[in-house]
Order: structure tokens, then C-alpha cells, then sequence
């Protein structure tokens, strides 16, 4: 069974409709899901929504911080259960493997772990091999302090529904995706925050830049990534 959602960027976030308007947020670096209450349906599928978080936070707290107007979130104990196509703006689930390649274009990124259901993968930055965690909630991607070794180009504001807004300095670093090398832009952690790394053993976060430049297709069933890049 496949179903196709219409989908938008809203300030680096990733809004799907699934009630005739742009209302829920896509987060692969959430474990849960949370929202209004009212259970959601894909592909014919329908799973529960609970009004809050395991720590208790809320969809209108989220709304509060990021100015968004949404009336859930959507994570991994839902997406999970699919194979999800990202394009510029349709979201596709399928209950069945959807890893359809372009021999000419196709890039594959093997999930090398999967740690509270969100996929790690290995990204190749300046120039070295490094665990990224794949979150679609983050509108700005993080590396470790250690990685960012150039002078930061400036300041962005972010937000962690944990911790409330912050700013953060961003950098940029080279990301290289099969033969092609992107200036990805990424911040540093604010310090409640960097301890997750450091638990995971991983080396950033990788979020939804890479979506804007790439159709990203999600297979959890297959436990791959499969990007083809946008036509420039």
C-alpha cells in the first residue's frame, strides 16, 4: 500500500498534510510521536497519538518555540513502519520496500545503527568517515566542537523543546556524497545538549539541508538511504 501526502518546508521544517492542511511535523530524530489527541491514518493504517511526549512535552510547546502552527509530530514509532520517499513536495509511504535505484544517479547510504528507533548513518566530512544521526526535525544539522575548525561565518536561532531557544554559531564543512562535494552549513550544540553525542558515540546531526538537496528515500525496511540528487 503506498499514500502520498502533499509536504512544504516551513522554515527548515518538514510540514506534511494529512487533514487537507500543512499540520503535522516529520522528525526522524524523535523517537515518539505526539499531538491533538486524534489518531492518524497512513496507507490505510491508523496509529494512536498521545497528547504529550515521554518528558511531557506538548505540540503547543513546540508551536511556542518554533512559531509553526501544527497540530502534531510524527516519529519513528509511526515511520518506522514505512519506506518514506521525501521530494521537494510530496511525502510517499509505502508498507513495502520502495529502493528504487537510477544505476546513473542513485546514491546509497547504508543505517549503520539505530539508537531509540532514529536512524545513524556514515557521512564523509572533510574528508573522513563520521557517525551522523539523521534527524528531519532539525532545520539546522550539528557536528561535534571538535569538527568545526573553521571561523564560524555567523549566528542562527534555534530551538530544542527541551531546553527552550538558543543561538548557536554555524560553520560550514564539506560534506562529499558519492563523488559530489556540498558546503553544508552546521552549528555547535548548546552545552545541555552536547552530552548526547558524546553517549551515542556519534559526531553530529545531520538535518533537513540534506532533504533540500536531495529526494531522499527512507527505507527502515531495508535499513538504507537512497538519494537522488535534485537537477541543478
Amino acid at each position: 500500500m503506498i499514500e502520498t501526502f502533499p509536504m512544504k518546508f516551513v522554515d527548515g521544517h518538514i510540514i506534511v498534510s494529512m487533514r487537507n492542511k500543512f499540520d503535522y511535523l516529520i522528525d526522524t530524530g524523535s523517537p515518539g510521536s505526539f499531538g491533538d489527541g486524534s489518531p492518524i491514518m497512513i496507507a490505510k493504517r491508523s496509529f494512536p497519538i498521545n497528547d504529550r511526549d515521554l518528558t511531557g512535552i506538548t505540540v503547543d510547546s513546540v508551536n511556542g518555540l518554533s512559531g509553526l502552527a501544527v497540530h502534531g509530530l510524527i516519529g519513528m514509532n509511526i515511520l518506522s513502519h514505512f519506506d518514506i520517499k521525501f521530494t521537494k513536495n510530496h511525502l510517499i509511504f509505502s508498507d513495502t520496500p520502495m529502493m528504487e535505484e537510477n544505476e546513473s544517479t542513485s546514491i546509497i547510504l547504508p543505517i549503520i545503527e539505530v539508537m531509540s528507533g532514529i536512524p545513524i548513518i556514515n557521512l564523509n566530512i572533510d574528508g573522513n568517515d563520521q557517525k551522523i544521526f539523521l534527524d528531519t526535525g532539525a532545520k539546522i544539522s550539528y557536528l561535534s566542537d571538535d569538527l568545526l575548525v573553521d571561523p564560524s561565518i555567523g549566528q542562527l536561532d534555534d530551538f530544542h523543546p527541551s531546553i527552550g531557544k538558543y543561538k548557536t554559531n554555524i560553520y560550514h564543512n564539506n560534506v562529499k556524497i558519492n563523488e559530489r562535494i556540498h558546503r553544508f552549513t552546521f552549528g555547535s550544540l548548546p552545552s545541555p545538549l552536547k552530552s548526547l553525542l558524546v553517549l551515542s558515540r556519534t559526531k553530529g546531526v545531520i538535518g533537513t539541508e540534506l532533504f533540500q538537496t536531495y529526494s531522499v528515500t527512507l527505507s527502515t525496511l531495508t535499513k538504507a538511504l537512497l538519494l537522488e540528487p535534485y537537477e541543478e
